[in-house]
């Protein structure tokens, strides 16, 4: 009996070794390993969580819309507002101007607003002749293009393109308010110069004179804030930068247009513009529009 009690004791001491040799190798094998993870949960501390930052995106208020183009000398040095009204015209040849046969199509979204002493005849539903005065001409999808003759040029708004267009006392000026691309293009031959065909940039005015332009010309006393000019051919024409907010609140035309508040044509073209005119504030920078004095 005593030899049976000796065996047990034997048996019972060699499985009493085993488990504990397991048991601490379970113990060595997790305190050196922390990530294996218990059937209840992740073993350990969890790894921290870095957030991801993204850098900051630089902001470039000043990014051309065209590329420079000074229609009379290629070569000519140019200060940095010079070149800035530049980018807003780009001169294309004068076969490229849209044709009359391109005059096609719905005419419903073609609307003519025109000041009370301006004289104009509408001889179609997309053709204007201004004589003289003040008009605002607007083209929206799904019409395609309308055209407007001066004196002594044409001027072509494509679809989505808002254009005021004046010309008194042999002045043609042409401000593009909200018509990206190709949609505003002018041809314009004053007397004694050569043909000019451009694309006018919104956010941009171009003036042609049968006579070298003034500083009145250039800067009339009509509430628009202008900067960054540059005289072309001889003084005969001119660009520069316009303040599409100011155009929208102290333009008569456009004037009538948001007191037409019922109107679906009205509320879309106004709707458009004031678009333009905040992406145009924002591209110029923190400090927005500011007019040269």
């Amino acid at each position: 009996m005593s030899g049976n009690k000796r065996a047990n004791d034997g048996r019972i001491t060699l499985s009493t070794v085993v488990m504990a040799s397991i048991a601490i190798g379970c113990f060595a094998l997790a305190a050196s390993s922390p990530q294996l993870a218990a059937f209840g949960g992740p073993y350990g501390m969890p790894p921290p969580i870095i957030p991801l930052i993204p850098p900051p995106n630089p902001f470039n208020p000043k990014v051309p819309v065209f590329v420079p183009t000074d229609v009379t000398s290629p070569n000519v040095q140019l200060s940095t507002p010079a070149l800035w009204a530049l980018s807003g015209i780009q001169q294309i040849p004068n076969s490229q101007f849209p044709k009359e046969e391109q005059l096609k199509g719905s005419g419903e979204w073609i609307l003519v607003r025109s000041r009370p002493a301006a004289e104009y005849t509408r001889q179609t539903v997309y053709a204007v002749t201004l004589k003289t005065g003040d008009i605002l001409v607007t083209v929206k999808r799904p019409s395609n293009m309308a055209m407007v003759t001066v004196p002594y040029g044409k001027i072509s708004i494509a679809s989505d393109g808002d254009a005021v267009i004046q010309f008194n006392n042999g002045i043609l000026r042409v401000q593009n308010i909200d018509g990206l691309g190709k949609s505003v293009c002018v041809q314009v031959q004053p007397p004694g110069t050569e043909m000019k065909t451009i694309q006018l940039a919104p956010g941009f005015e171009f003036v042609a004179g049968d006579r070298k332009l003034s500083q009145s010309d250039l800067r009339p006393k009509d509430g628009i804030a202008r900067r960054h000019f540059k005289l072309l051919e001889g003084g005969h024409l001119a660009v520069s930068e316009v303040s599409v907010d100011s155009v929208i609140k102290n333009n008569d035309l456009i004037a009538d247009i948001r007191q037409n508040v019922t109107g679906v044509k009205e509320r879309r073209i106004l709707s458009d513009m004031s678009k333009m005119a905040a992406v145009l504030n924002y591209t110029r920078g923190e400090g927005g529009f500011y007019e040269e004095k």
